[in-house]
């Protein structure tokens, strides 16, 4: 390993990845947007908080701040080539919905589209929204959640049953092995 000195950006900064891709789903004005996310986090159990960061220059980034909710949903990696063209289709030029065929539903909850194919869904109620350098952190409270229950064995994600897409950087996605390893068993 070798040190780096700093100075100004940094000419990477995906040395956490792998990361799961989650894609938030926005509804504003009578559109409908769908974006691939790999920066993401739960925030808070009580109340339950979830995030997602977004740069300013994405067109669902302007859509979010006029949407009072939002979704997020994770999709297996069989996904990965919708959710590429997801990702590299612009919803300020198309109607993603229409251009890339894409099918969803509504929540329960909230009046959030939520892809489908998902294993998980967060229908989330936005909290707000904070600028963190060059993205804005836009915080949800957890309305309603989707579960295929099939992908879940207990209270964790089954790997036999599904392989959560998984982000590595520069257009390259895969997924985790399904091995999986508990304290108790080292």
């Amino acid at each position: 390993m070798r040190p780096f000195r700093l100075e100004g950006k940094p000419a990477r900064l995906s040395h956490f990845y792998p990361a799961t891709v989650l894609v938030v789903g926005v509804s504003s004005a009578g559109r409908i947007n769908f974006m691939p996310v790999v920066w993401h986090s739960a925030l808070s159990f009580e109340p339950p908080l979830f995030g997602v960061w977004i740069s300013p220059k994405r067109f669902t980034h302007e859509m979010l701040q006029s949407a009072p909710s939002f979704s997020v949903s994770m999709h297996p990696q069989e996904q990965w080539r919708q959710i590429h063209a997801i990702g590299t289709t612009s919803g300020r030029r198309v109607c993603k919905v229409k251009e890339l065929g894409l099918s969803f539903r509504r929540g329960g909850e909230l009046d959030v589209p939520i892809l489908q194919g998902a294993y998980a869904a967060y229908e989330l109620e936005k909290q707000s929204q904070i600028k963190t350098g060059d993205h804005d952190l836009f915080v949800g409270r957890l309305r309603a959640l989707w579960e295929d229950e099939s992908a879940f064995a207990g209270e964790a994600l089954d790997p036999k049953a599904v392989s959560p897409l998984l982000y590595f950087g520069k257009y390259l996605y895969g997924r985790p092995c399904a091995q999986t390893m508990r304290p108790s068993e080292v």
